[in-house]
């Protein structure tokens, strides 16, 4: 009898890492650059993690202006923000601690994958982490098809054994990807969404800290 691997798909941005501010520059930068006042910052906050696209229409980028805020949000990214970013304190423990527990730990983020390997090795994440999973450049999935691909790299990794996977993710977007493929979500409080934001959405749970990030992966996972 085969044993099912345990997975654990990670988001990034608000999740393993502190990118706000980085980005927030670079969202800035997109609407001056097509005319339009920048959003309060909270909602500026609120652009890490999910798709940019959908982040650009909701808050108010029409659809003939689209592609330049993208665009310039991309420039400016690709030369400023992307290294403006941080570990959250507790994250590298508690990846260590899932991978002597045998987790596969697989990131699955809405940022490009041009910027997120180069962003992962640059902050010691890369040695922690079996795969990584982002966005095309034009970034135009949604989080369901991200999870979805990281998914499939999972079911090509571990074969006939089959697998027991969980998301972590700080947004309603990492929620409902990963339900969009019957996969629990756990909420991570201390990201950009809210616990508010997460519980409605339907995370399984709600974590207060990476500290806690191991034991309730495992409890998912295994047995």
């Amino acid at each position: 009898m085969t044993t099912a691997l345990p997975v654990a798909l990670l988001d990034l941005d608000g999740t393993l890492m502190d990118s706000a501010s980085g980005i927030a520059a670079s969202v800035r930068h997109a609407y001056a650059q097509v005319g339009l006042p920048a959003p309060a910052e909270a909602v500026i906050r609120s652009f890490a993690g999910p798709p940019i696209t959908w982040s650009f229409t909701t808050h108010g980028v029409g659809a003939e202006q689209l592609d330049t805020a993208v665009a310039a949000y991309g420039t400016h990214f690709s030369d400023v923000g992307v290294w403006d970013t941080r570990v959250f304190d507790g994250i590298p423990e508690a990846l260590v601690a899932l991978r002597e527990a045998g987790v596969l730990l697989v990131v699955a983020t809405a940022k490009p994958l041009r910027w997120a390997e180069p962003i992962c090795a640059e902050t010691g994440l890369t040695p922690l982490l079996d795969h990584v999973v982002g966005a095309p450049d034009d970034e135009s999935e949604t989080k369901g098809e991200i999870i979805g691909r990281a998914l499939a790299w999972v079911r090509g990794t571990v074969g006939e054994a089959g697998y027991r996977a969980v998301m972590l993710g700080d947004r309603e977007h990492d929620v409902h990807g990963a339900a969009e493929h019957g996969v629990p979500c756990l909420g991570a409080r201390w990201g950009y969404g809210g616990e508010d934001e997460l519980r409605t959405a339907g995370a399984a749970d709600v974590l207060a800290s990476p500290a806690e990030v191991p034991a309730a992966v495992l409890a998912r996972v295994t047995g």
